[in-house]
């Protein structure tokens, strides 16, 4: 048996794919299997994973989501622990080194996952952090307060504590990661490396949060199914976080002195969450001549620059913990 079974999903991916299994087979640790996945891919990315030749497994299937290829992969791994690398992200080199010995001589821990460098499509670093101030292990009452930063590509799992939570959740395309960390962390503790050991593709916060509107509500769902009244804090925060990232680009645009950008952004987000007063009055600001606007915001403007036009996922649910719900209040 070898220690880690990689895991790397693919729908699509040729022009990235290959980078990803490159930073895997430059590991200083060596231990390792590598099983790509590719979901029903359509252009040539079975080429560009061939090209790896007998380095690797691939197993083939039909379009199902990242979820179902993660677990299909999982399904014929051999290793130990399993370690998921999505195509389009990249590990440093020293990933499985600082991650797997924690496994080794913690045997209850059952998650480690390291903090991420978030780059645009041409790679270049978009914000210094991605775990940002959560960078700590989480308790269970974390997990069940706010979204947290956790991504599969940063994350290297326990085999037999992924298999008794039954896998990823293939009826979701978003959240999966989200929901399995809980059903994880009933299972163990987890420890976290505060090295930046993953170059993940980011994309701005409000497109993101839009992508994960659609499985939202079955997500909730699930998890106040499983953990009734200890998830309403979560509920909460989860469905804050598409407004409040659409505000965080308004925010943004009202800063750099476009009202009719920041005008968009803030009317996205009032209609997404009318009843939040502040969208409404960060939305009746940008009438007002520039520099009024940006002085009566001036706090939530910082705030917003300071995390940049890349922030982090981490950073739209950071945004309605409730210290910042009670920040807001008093400097909308």
């Amino acid at each position: 048996m070898v220690a880690v079974s990689v895991i790397i999903p693919v729908f699509n991916g040729a022009t990235v794919v290959g980078g990803a299994l490159e930073s895997v087979f430059a590991q200083t640790y060596r231990d390792f299997e590598v099983i790509v996945v590719d979901d029903g891919s359509t252009d040539d990315t079975r080429a560009a994973v061939a090209a790896f030749g007998d380095r690797l497994r691939l197993l083939t299937q039909a379009n199902r989501g990242p979820s179902a290829a993660r677990n299909a992969g999982a399904r014929i791994a051999q290793g130990r622990y399993l370690a998921f690398l999505d195509a389009d992200d990249r590990w440093e080199r020293r990933m499985l080194a600082a991650t797997v010995p924690i496994l080794d001589r913690e045997p209850a821990t059952v998650l480690v996952f390291t903090d991420a460098q978030p780059v645009d499509e041409c790679g270049k670093p978009r914000a210094e952090s991605y775990v940002g101030r959560l960078g700590y292990a989480p308790a269970m009452a974390d997990l069940l307060s706010r979204y947290w930063p956790i991504l599969p590509s940063a994350a290297v799992v326990r085999g037999a504590a992924f298999a008794r939570c039954g896998g990823f959740a293939e009826e979701l395309r978003t959240y999966e990661d989200s929901l399995l960390w809980l059903k994880l962390r009933e299972q163990g503790a987890f420890a976290y490396v505060a090295e930046r050991l993953v170059a993940y593709r980011a994309e701005p916060a409000a497109a993101r949060m839009g992508r994960y509107l659609e499985h939202q509500q079955r997500f909730l769902t699930l998890v106040r199914e499983r953990y009734g009244d200890a998830a309403r804090r979560l509920d909460r925060t989860t469905r804050e976080a598409y407004p409040a990232a659409l505000s965080h680009e308004g925010l943004i645009a009202l800063g750099r002195g476009d009202r009719a950008a920041a005008r968009r952004w803030f009317v996205a987000a009032w209609r997404a969450r009318p009843t939040r007063l502040r969208y409404g009055a960060r939305l009746l600001r940008t009438f007002l001549p520039l520099r009024l606007a940006q002085r009566l915001s001036g706090a939530a403007v910082t705030r917003a620059a300071k995390r940049g036009d890349g922030a982090p996922p981490a950073d739209a649910a950071m945004l309605v913990t409730a210290g910042d719900l009670r920040h807001d209040q008093r400097h909308s």
